[in-house]
């Protein structure tokens, strides 16, 4: 018998990766994109004690970067070093790292600048005659120094960024407008903690230079804001002072009782008032001892608090906590925008209180009261005898979104006299809605979650319907449901001239007829609209920042479809180019600068693929219009259905790009129960 052949693998030594494949890695984890590339060098120029730095881009940075200072410039010993990898004038050991009060480590952001692009450099220190020109090559290594003249100070040049990483090279050229627009977003968080420094920026196209932003060198950050972003900016900022918490606070966080707060703040933020905050959070900068970092759990928190008194907004914000250096850890990532405190909750807990004293002082708040306080019953409110006084008010028959189980057990009831409302007044005879029914159907769902271990091959959907489950329940659903999932569900019948009850093999749904009429309209018009536009008798000038401006330029299409026309002067000063011709005009809706703001910031935080296909971006105001339009329209509850009728609202989910949520953010359809679980 023949052995088997066995076929081995010799395996291949481990060796060292060279000292230049390191640094080539290393280089592009360092240095990401054209941010963070403006980043470094502003903060290098920073911590050389500059009080005047200039920021030149030369096609929005895909040609060149330079930017220049007056700071103390660099020794004529520190040359060789200046692009090396791991070479830094701040740190001898891993311990100083505590002790390092600058933005970062110069040598770092150099080195790696060196690798991804033609890197060269001329400056002068205080104690030099004369300054130098260097050149360096991919390695950092200083190959060439030649003396010239400039005053006291550096210059750093970067041409062909990223040059030396073809597919990033090709990245940043597919999407070098929105990364240009991302850049001049940090840079404006540093042109506003920056006090007594004059930043300035400008950008370079077809031998054209206009200036992007610019500021005074201003002693005070509220004088910041308005070089960067106008005087009319500043309306509605206030002051957050620093106070002790309260009894309650400290609980809710989990705190001593004796806490006491052992750090600062300088904290701006927009009044709660209406009006007053902006539509989107493209103006919240967050620092950390005067560097800008995100601070993703404090942003998410003061949103939801400004959103309790103001949801229509987001709140400008400045941000600065001054903490003990030892508190906060900025090594997490290259950039050093994530960072780690010791004093998290305490953090959360003051700017949490601070702001609710702020905010409460402006605005009373609103008690949700029981039902026997308000003195209302469905029938009372419903009856034809009843006197109603403007506006009328509507009960909210919502049982997904405002949790039922809570709303029967305690008897809350929710009230609404906005014009948008997603629910119709019912005739007296209808008006009872069996929320004890719909109450059983939920216990069910309780029950069959604890024993979904035990039927795991039968249960799909384990999520309950009540508040704080949304999220959850969607997306199992998106999981089960493909195209084509409703077009098979199996209408059961209606429910309380509200709700259809279909099944799809073993598993029941219920589906809300208005919610789900009201998105397939709502898409429907979001698609083919193109508003009106009244034309203005005397254009009206805009004063945005430049950047925004840009935006605008670039995608006026985008603007026209949604009725905003508008006079470019391609010669004009940068920042007032553009004049209003015409606005969209539709019934009582009024539309403004805010909502152009608005559509800008989208556009910005939009794809370069999602701007250009056929899909449309609309700006809030205009969707609360067109899901205005589309809730008059849709079935309403209250009407009775047929069968075929209730199947074609189930097909018109399956044509929908996003049938989970009406445009009020009312859920859609969800489970209700599992048959096989009736069958064990």
């Amino acid at each position: 018998m023949t052995e088997p052949t066995v076929t081995t693998e010799i395996s291949k030594k481990i060796n060292a990766i060279s000292k230049e494949a390191v640094h080539h890695i290393c280089s592009g984890q360092v240095v990401l994109d054209l941010a963070i590339a403006i980043k470094e060098l502003v903060e290098n120029s920073l911590d050389s004690g500059a009080t005047v730095i200039d920021v030149k881009l030369s096609d929005y940075g895909k040609t060149s970067i330079t930017v220049n200072d007056n700071g103390s410039g660099v020794s004529e010993q520190d040359f060789e070093g200046l692009a090396l990898k791991h070479h830094t004038s701040k740190l001898r050991e891993f311990s100083d790292l505590s002790e390092v009060d600058t933005f970062g480590f110069r040598g770092e952001a150099l080195s790696s600048l060196a690798a991804l692009s033609e890197l060269s450099i001329i400056t002068r220190h205080k104690e030099s005659e004369h300054a130098f020109h260097l050149q360096f090559d991919k390695n950092g290594q200083l190959k060439e120094k030649t003396a010239c003249a400039r005053g006291i100070g550096t210059t750093v040049y970067v041409k062909n960024i990223f040059k030396n990483l073809p597919v990033r090279a090709k990245e940043f050229q597919k999407n070098f407008k929105k990364e240009y627009a991302k850049a001049l977003q940090i840079l404006y968080g540093y042109c506003l903690v920056s006090t007594g420094i004059k930043i300035t920026c400008s950008n370079l196209i077809s031998g054209k230079s206009s200036n992007v932003v610019a500021t005074m060198g201003a002693a005070s950050i509220l004088e910041n804001i308005n070089s960067v972003f106008g005087r009319k900016s500043l309306d509605g900022i206030v002051k957050v002072e620093i106070n002790p918490l309260d009894e309650a606070t400290l609980e809710e966080y989990n705190l001593p009782k004796d806490t006491t707060l052992n750090f600062s703040w300088d904290f701006y933020v927009s009044s709660c008032a209406q009006g007053m905050g902006r539509s989107t959070p493209d103006r919240q900068f967050f620092y950390v001892n005067g560097r800008p970092c995100d601070l993703t759990k404090i942003s998410k928190l003061l949103n939801q608090t400004y959103h309790k008194y103001n949801n229509k907004q987001y709140p400008f914000v400045f941000l600065n906590l001054k903490l003990h250096q030892e508190c906060a850890d900025v090594n997490v990532t290259p950039d050093k925008r994530t960072i780690f405190f010791t004093q998290e909750k305490l953090i959360l807990a003051a700017v949490k209180w601070n702001l609710i004293q702020k905010w409460d002082g402006m605005q009373g708040s609103f008690t949700m009261k029981s039902l026997e306080e308000m003195n209302f019953s469905l029938k009372r409110i419903n009856s034809p005898s009843t006197a109603e006084s403007p506006p009328t008010k509507r009960i909210q028959l919502s049982s997904f979104s405002k949790n039922v189980e809570r709303q029967v057990d305690q008897k809350e009831i929710h009230t609404d006299n906005t014009d948008i409302n997603c629910t119709e007044r019912l005739p007296d005879t209808e008006m009872t809605i069996n929320m004890e029914l719909i109450k059983q159907a939920l216990l069910s769902k309780e029950r069959m979650s604890k024993t979904c271990k035990k039927y795991d091959k039968h249960v799909k959907y384990r999520s309950q319907i009540k508040e704080g489950c949304n999220a959850e329940a969607e997306k199992e659903l998106q999981l089960q449901l493909q195209k084509g999932s409703f077009n098979k569900m199996e209408v059961i019948g209606q429910f309380n001239l509200g709700f259809i009850i279909v099944q799809l093999e073993e598993d029941l749904f219920i589906v809300d007829q208005h919610a789900t009429d009201e998105k397939y309209r709502f898409e429907k018009l979001n698609n083919e609209t193109k508003l009106t536009t009244q034309k203005l008798i005397i254009p009206k000038a805009l004063n945005l920042a430049a950047l925004n401006e840009s935006i605008l330029i670039e995608h006026q299409q985008v603007f026209e479809d949604n009725g905003f026309t508008f006079e470019v002067n391609e010669t004009g000063e940068a920042g007032h180019r553009v004049m209003l011709t015409g606005m969209p005009v539709s019934g009582g809706w009024q539309f403004g600068q805010e909502d152009i703001e608005e559509l800008i910031f989208l556009i910005r935080e939009s794809s370069s693929e999602a701007c250009g296909n056929n899909k449309i971006i609309r700006p809030s105001r205009v969707r609360q219009m067109l899901a205005s339009r589309a809730c008059r329209s849709a079935v309403m509850v209250g009407t009775a259905l047929g069968t075929l009728e209730m199947q074609r609202l189930l097909v018109q989910m399956d044509q929908m790009q996003n049938p989970w949520n009406c445009p009020h953010g009312r859920p859609t359809i969800r489970h209700l129960l599992s048959l096989a679980l009736l069958k064990e």
